[in-house]
């Protein structure tokens, strides 16, 4: 537990900093886009994100989960890493500037440079993610933490100059600008990454693998959550593609400004359960059910202060740090709240059972979860707008939360008390050594 605990507290220490410089490189970005930017900002975005999960075809996983109990060798998995990247890349370039695929880009963005900018962020984001993996194997997330802290840094800075230099009329902010300094940005995390990957893992990939001992284990176990993931990713942005249609880029910036200040509180179980999955994985029953309970408990208790107190100052806070062309926010934000207990619990529960090779049944909650998404936005967003995609995406959260702890309740044969009720030894026991 000590170890565990550790590690959690390190990239805590860490996380909350870049968490507070992230806020206010957000607060800049925001104000120099606009509604419409951000809306079409967040367009780019969540198309970038879907295409490196398809493309790494949940293999980050794989590589956390047998590089921890190490059935497969690093070097295999380094090996099945370079194929993968080998294969992606060239295949997206093909597709950006060959195929006409204008359903990737929002209207009027599909120039020449636009398919450069999302083709660039692809490719360092897709090896960024087998970067972050390996480090993870290694429970390197001292690297980790840094990198993330110094990428914050990057960010303010740079948008924080921009905001002054446009206020002065030193220059003139276009979202053409923005995507040239975020590809920078990214290309310089993109080195720390590589930096720190060759400090703490050895780079020897065997390009000669086994199909029954290397290939088939590796995407038998991440077919599940490679599936797992992509849809659990759409159930958390499907609503901002539904929005752009009904609503125009304009309010769809208003609903992801909302979207993207409640999903802080998802950054905190992200963090836990990203420092837990490889100890999760490793093959000790006793040990895993200890640590996700313990962890598990503290979340809730955490999450739900959180979402008290944000419920109290979000409405000024979104006014006052963004301006009053995102008041309009406030409403839904207040809304996606109540669902963020409910994802960030879901989170815990979708690493315990990665953890354990339980894949399918992550599979099928998120499912559940992506089929009240599409019903529930479908149903709500013509009519209600922002709102109705708020309310759809808090039944959906919901769903998707009760289906895994029916699951974890029944089968894995824990208690409620066990899950939600924080207890004492729970801030005594995390500190002291097992």
């Amino acid at each position: 537990m000590r170890s565990l605990t550790s590690n959690i507290l390190r990239t805590f220490s860490t996380q909350v900093p870049s968490l507070i410089i992230s806020i206010v490189s957000g607060i800049f970005l925001t104000r120099l886009l606009g509604a419409e930017g951000k809306g079409v900002y967040a367009i780019f975005y969540a198309n970038i994100e879907i295409l490196v999960m398809l493309f790494a075809f949940g293999a980050d996983m794989g590589i956390i989960y047998f590089g921890s109990n190490k059935n497969i060798s690093n070097s295999k998995l380094q090996g099945i890493s370079l194929y993968i990247l080998l294969i992606s890349i060239p295949f997206i370039a093909f597709f950006l500037f060959v195929v006409d695929i204008d359903f990737l880009f929002p209207k009027n963005y599909n120039a020449l440079f636009f398919r450069f900018f999302l083709f660039g962020i692809f490719s360092l984001q897709l090896v960024n993610t087998f970067f972050t993996a390996f480090l993870k194997t290694t429970k390197s997330f001292k690297y980790i933490n840094r990198i993330s802290l110094l990428n914050s840094v990057f960010n303010v800075s740079t948008y924080s100059l921009l905001f002054y230099f446009q206020s002065i009329g030193l220059v003139e902010v276009s979202i053409d600008l923005i995507f040239k300094v975020s590809l920078i940005i990214l290309s310089l995390n993109s080195l720390l990454w590589l930096i720190s990957f060759f400090k703490e893992v050895d780079f020897i990939p065997d390009l000669k693998l086994s199909y029954r001992l290397d290939i088939f284990p590796f995407y038998k176990y991440i077919f599940f959550v490679f599936v797992s993931v992509i849809i659990n990713f759409l159930n958390y942005r499907f609503d901002i593609w539904l929005v752009s249609y009904y609503e125009g880029n304009s309010q769809l910036g208003i609903y992801a400004l909302a979207v993207n200040f409640a999903m802080f509180i998802l950054l905190y179980a992200k963090i836990i359960g990203g420092v837990m999955m490889p100890y999760l994985s490793e093959d000790n029953d006793g040990q895993r059910k200890k640590y996700f309970t313990t962890y598990s408990r503290i979340n809730f208790a955490s999450v739900i202060i959180m979402v008290i107190v944000l419920a109290v100052v979000g409405e000024s806070f979104l006014t006052l740090l963004y301006g009053k062309e995102f008041s309009s926010s406030a409403e839904p934000f207040n809304i996606l709240l109540i669902g963020m207990v409910f994802t960030a619990m879901s989170q815990l529960f979708s690493i315990m059972l990665f953890s354990k090779g339980k894949n399918n049944i992550a599979l099928l909650a998120n499912s559940v979860g992506l089929i009240s998404t599409v019903l529930f936005d479908v149903l709500l967003i013509p009519k209600y707008g922002i709102i109705g995609a708020a309310i759809a995406t808090t039944i959906s959260y919901f769903i998707l939360f009760s289906v895994l702890l029916q699951y974890l309740l029944r089968k894995e044969k824990l208690k409620i008390s066990e899950i939600f009720v924080i207890k004492k030894k729970d801030l005594i026991q995390i500190f002291q050594k097992d």
